[in-house]
């Protein structure tokens, strides 16, 4: 099932950044669409929700550093 996930992303500083999650996240199995919004500090992912586990995504975002904003 195709589900669209927003994170409001911490230690987003520019494009190096923007380059790191979109390859690291866009690799994953299941993910089919990532677009890292520098100016709103906002990750969203297009995924298949029987693919990629719940937290997974969260999870990895932390794993580069970043941190998950309320």
């Amino acid at each position: 099932m195709q589900k669209k996930s927003t994170y409001r992303v911490g230690g987003l500083k520019g494009e190096h950044c923007r380059d790191r999650i979109e390859h690291t996240l866009s690799h994953l199995d299941g993910v089919s669409g990532v677009d890292v919004d520098l100016t709103s500090k906002k990750v969203t992912i297009e995924y298949n929700s029987e693919v990629v586990a719940d937290g997974y995504i969260e999870e990895t975002l932390q794993t580069l550093g970043y941190s998950i904003q309320g």
